[in-house]
């Protein structure tokens, strides 16, 4: 028997420019020094800038923090997918 993923509120919380603490998140789709891009309860998040860092990742939570320089902060207006796939929600090849 499948388990539905409960469905958490997204807040989105900025220290700075150097700090965004996420929750909702539902998958990571991918992410580097430049870009982490998420799947929250609200859709598609990207956030943009430099020296960019997960530091703390708890999906059963929901719950993101990202340091570095944040330059951007975007929402798409994708709707968040039901099926993880794999490490991080990444398609695995």
């Amino acid at each position: 028997m499948e388990m539905e993923t409960l469905q958490r509120p997204h807040t989105l919380t900025m220290e700075g420019r150097e700090r965004a603490k996420l929750a909702g998140v539902t998958a990571v789709s991918c992410f580097n020094d430049e870009e982490v891009v998420l799947e929250t309860s609200v859709g598609e998040v990207a956030l943009t800038g430099a020296n960019l860092h997960i530091e703390q990742l708890n999906l059963d939570e929901g719950k993101l923090d990202v340091t570095g320089e944040i330059a951007a902060i975007e929402y798409s207006d994708i709707a968040p997918k039901r099926e993880r796939r794999g490490l991080f929600g990444r398609r695995r090849h």
